[in-house]
């Protein structure tokens, strides 16, 4: 429970982290113009594992000693893993779908609550994560005509991810709560930076930022992608995160699909009524899961 005299700040953490998140997918789809997909994760996690840089010098030595593995798993779970299943099933859906989709990551941090952390689950709670799935799965047979049709395997990238969200905000909160967000953020993408940068310039980065039209612009895309969306929001959840609940601090995703539908209908993507009908019972599942 949020004491009366933080509630504010946790609702302006909530909205500010919502709707940050919720740029993330149109800004992602701006990197896929002209970056693969490896590349546009790496450099993701690459600016803002140099943003957090200094402050992950800073306080190495006072966390590495008893907390290495768990910033690692954290830096795995809520960073690498994710920008790499974002970026692939981008390759195949449009951004406000998959901003939909991401919604399920408070059913996945309840499911792992449960059966890993043992948290209790309710009867209401259980429904709600049925129909949460139904709503995804709903999405991933909508085709490009708005019909229904074959299911679209991309649409498990992002189910895996919102997995690996949900692992995250459990482990965070049960293993490294006792470090401040600023720090958690840098040493979390500390461990998982270095070897980025040796990836990134294994492949043809290099190249494409000097030949392909429109380079720099998409690599100012992903600038914004890594400093604001990833390390700044980052930042933003893991301080709500403490203040609250896991339950709770996911549910940031109510406010996500909303804007990333909204940026990916103003970029000319399109959406019918089977959309709006998935995303529907996807959120109407988290707010069964998140009702007391």
């Amino acid at each position: 429970m949020v004491e009366k005299k933080h509630r504010t700040l946790a609702i302006i953490l909530l909205l500010a982290t919502s709707l940050i998140w919720g740029s993330s997918f149109i800004l992602i789809k701006k990197g896929l113009a002209v970056y693969s997909v490896e590349q546009v994760a790496l450099l993701r996690i690459l600016f803002a594992y140099i943003v957090l840089l200094p402050t992950a010098l800073i306080h190495f030595k006072k966390y590495f000693k008893t907390h290495a593995w768990k910033l690692l798993i954290s830096g795995l779970t809520g960073n690498l893993i994710p920008a790499f299943l974002f970026a692939k099933a981008q390759t195949q859906l449009d951004s406000g779908i998959t901003g939909v989709l991401n919604s399920l990551t408070p059913l996945f941090t309840l499911i792992i609550g449960i059966f890993i952390f043992q948290q209790k689950l309710y009867r209401k709670q259980f429904f709600g994560i049925l129909i949460g799935l139904a709503g995804s799965i709903g999405l991933s047979l909508i085709n490009k005509n708005g019909a229904l049709g074959p299911i679209n395997y991309f649409v498990f990238f992002v189910i895996i991810a919102a997995f690996c969200y949900g692992f995250n905000v459990n482990f965070v909160k049960k293993y490294l709560s006792e470090i401040p967000s600023v720090q958690l953020t840098g040493l979390a993408l500390f461990f998982i930076g270095p070897p980025s940068l040796l990836y990134l310039f294994s492949t043809d980065f290099t190249e494409r930022v000097a030949t392909q039209p429109g380079s720099l612009e998409a690599l100012g895309y992903l600038a914004i992608l890594g400093i604001v969306n990833t390390a700044l929001a980052l930042i933003l959840f893991f301080r709500l995160l403490k203040m609250t609940s896991p339950i709770v601090a996911s549910s940031v995703t109510y406010i996500i699909p909303i804007v990333a539908l909204i940026l990916g209908f103003l970029d000319g993507e399109q959406f019918f009524a089977l959309h709006f009908l998935g995303m529907a019972l996807i959120i109407l599942g988290v707010f069964i899961v998140n009702r007391r």
